[in-house]
This record gives structure tokens, sequence and C-alpha cells, in this order.
């Protein structure tokens, strides 16, 4: 019998950040991109630190794709690589082309109004893929409650 990476305890952790949702969505279009952007970034980061210390290393306090993406491996969770870059991918980024993680920045830290016309505009297709990597958790957790009733 293998053991289950993702313990009871820390996906009840993980399904816990679903109840911090800021409702950020009741502020339109960009309410609505900032609100799963934040619920994405928080799991992200809890993903990716529970894989470190299962592998001895540090904490980080910020989302690497690299280890991110070593995270969802090892805990057998499968999220499209280019998909998982366009949310996550750091930097400055390019007008027209940046990350939704990059358009949060420049919106959050400056009031960028360059960004938030393209968060508006892109919107749609963020909060998708945002929706199907909190989904992933959200499914991982429901079907780990059911094995154990």
């Amino acid at each position: 019998m293998t053991k289950e990476l993702l313990s009871s305890k820390r996906l009840t952790a993980l399904k816990n950040v679903q109840s911090l949702d800021p409702n950020f969505h009741l502020a339109g279009a960009v309410g609505e991109f900032i609100g799963f952007y934040l619920l994405c970034e928080v799991l992200a980061t809890k993903l990716q630190n529970y894989y470190r210390a299962d592998n001895n290393k540090p904490e980080l306090d910020k989302i690497q794709i690299q280890a991110l993406t070593a995270s969802l491996k090892y805990f057998s969770l499968t999220f499209d690589n280019s998909e998982l870059k366009s949310v996550f991918s750091g930097g400055k980024g390019l007008v027209g082309k940046k990350s939704a993680r990059q358009l949060r920045n420049g919106y959050l830290h400056s009031l960028s109004a360059t960004d938030k016309q393209e968060i508006i505009n892109k919107a749609p297709h963020y909060n998708e893929s945002m929706k199907k990597f909190l989904g992933l958790l959200w499914a991982k957790y429901n079907k780990a409650i059911k094995t154990e009733q």
C-alpha cells in the first residue's frame, strides 16, 4: 500500500483556501480575475511547500514554475504546462503577452491602466485556466473524503 502524499490534513488545508475567497468577483471582471488569481496563488504556494517539506527543502514564499511543476507531478496532479505558465509565469512580461501573475502584479502594485485593460480583455481565458487549476485540488479533496467515508 502506498502512502497518500496529499494526506487528509493537507487536503483539508487546501480545501479551506476556498473559504478565503475575498469575493472580489462582486467588483466585476477585474475583481473576479484578482479573486481567482489570489486563490490559485495560495493553493500553488501551499502545494509547492508541501512538496518541498516532503523532500527536505526550505519553503519558498513565492511561486517558481519549476518547483510548482515538480509539485504537481509529485502529487500526481495533471495540469497543462502551457496553461500553468500562462497563469504563474513571473517577471515583467510584454504588453499583450503577460501571464495572469504578471497582470495581477502590474495592476495591484502600480494600478497600471494598461494591465487593467489587458485583464478585462483576457479575464475569460485566464479565469477558465484558474478554475481548472482550482478544480484539480477540489476534485482530489472530494475523492479523498469519499474514500475515507
